[in-house]
């Protein structure tokens, strides 16, 4: 089982943050959610949020055994991304 940490220094936006998270990871059919536990960030008096996370097995007929998760928000505006990939372009391999 692999486990997720969040970490901040204002505990509230900790918990805030976590609490998406696994919203997130809930609404998902590929993985499981564990346990969910907090302590305390001695640095500096945040708060610490672990949470673990199971990955099920991926259904028959995939063979690749890679699984991809898509959040899509509807309290935020989508915002166009003028991002341009790399340029395509062939390297001589030796």
């Amino acid at each position: 089982m692999s486990a997720l940490r969040i970490m901040d220094s204002d505990p509230g936006k900790a918990r805030r943050t976590a609490a998406a998270v696994q919203r997130a990871l809930e609404a998902s059919p590929e993985v499981v959610v564990g346990n969910v536990s907090e302590s305390a960030n001695h640095r500096d008096g945040g708060l610490r949020v672990w949470m673990e996370v199971l990955l099920l097995e991926a259904p028959a007929g995939r063979e690749d055994g890679d699984q991809e998760v898509t959040v899509e928000r509807e309290d935020r505006p989508q915002r166009s991304s003028s991002r341009r990939g790399l340029r395509g372009g062939r390297r001589a391999l030796p």
